[in-house]
C-alpha cells in the first residue's frame, strides 16, 4: 500500500492475489534444489573446491527460487476500492507496474476459467478493459474469477449510481471540483486535452 494514495472517502473493499496452488511448481523446484544439495552434500564436499561450489550454488538457487516465488505472490496485488480498481504487477525484484481504472471508465469485465486444472480447482483470469482501450488489466490465476467479475460489476454499478447525480447540475463546476482530486500526472493529461479543445474551438470561430 505504500505506492497507493487513497482519495478522500475512498477505502479498500477487497484485495486479490494469485491462487497459491498455481505457484506449487516453483516451490517444488526450489525444494528439489535444496534436497539435491542435502542428498549429495557429503559426496560434493569430497571433491574439493568445485564440489563445494556446486553445493553452494544448489543451496543459493533453491532459496532464490522460493524467495522470488513468495515475493512475486506477495507483491502482485489487485485492489478493489470504492472508487476504482488498482493493479500492482511486480515483474521482478526491481520492476513494478501500477495501473488503475476508475469505475466510470470501465467498458467491459470478463472472467474466464479454462483447462482441466482451472475447472477442477476453480481458478482462472479476469480481464478489465476501458472504453478508450488505453488500459487493459489482466488479473491471472485467481480463485473464483467469475465471482470477482460479478463483484467488480456490482461495485461499478454502485459507484455510478451514487455519483451520477454529480453531473445533473452545473457541469463546469463539477469538473472544477473533480480537478482537486487528481494527481499531477493526471492534471497534465487534462491540460493537454483542454489545450486541444480550446484550439479547436478558436479555429471554428
Amino acid at each position: 500500500m505504500k505506492d497507493i494514495q487513497l482519495k478522500e472517502h475512498e477505502r479498500i473493499v477487497d484485495e486479490v492475489r494469485q491462487y497459491g496452488l498455481t505457484t506449487i511448481w516453483s516451490w517444488i523446484g526450489g525444494i528439489l534444489l535444496l534436497f539435491l544439495a542435502a542428498f549429495f552434500m557429503f559426496w560434493l564436499f569430497q571433491h574439493a573446491w568445485w564440489g563445494q561450489s556446486l553445493f553452494g550454488l544448489l543451496v543459493f538457487f533453491g532459496f532464490f527460487v522460493m524467495l522470488r516465488t513468495y515475493m512475486l505472490w506477495k507483491k502482485n496485488v489487485f485492489f478493489i476500492t470504492t472508487h476504482r480498481l488498482i493493479d500492482i504487477e511486480q515483474q521482478g525484484f526491481f520492476h513494478r507496474v501500477v495501473s488503475e481504472i476508475p469505475y466510470d471508465q470501465i467498458e467491459d469485465v470478463s472472467g474466464k476459467v479454462s483447462g482441466i486444472c482451472g475447472t477442477i480447482f476453480r481458478y482462472g483470469d479476469v480481464h478489465i478493459q476501458t472504453g478508450n482501450g488505453k488500459i487493459k488489466i489482466i488479473v491471472p490465476y485467481i480463485k473464483r474469477p467469475l465471482q470477482l467479475q460479478q463483484q467488480i460489476n456490482e461495485m461499478r454499478e454502485r459507484y455510478i449510481s451514487k455519483y451520477s447525480h454529480d453531473f445533473s447540475g452545473d457541469v463546469a463546476e463539477v469538473v472544477i471540483d473533480k480537478l482537486y482530486e487528481l494527481e499531477l500526472s493526471d492534471l497534465r493529461r487534462v491540460q493537454k486535452v483542454l489545450d486541444k479543445r480550446i484550439e479547436k474551438l478558436n479555429i471554428e470561430k
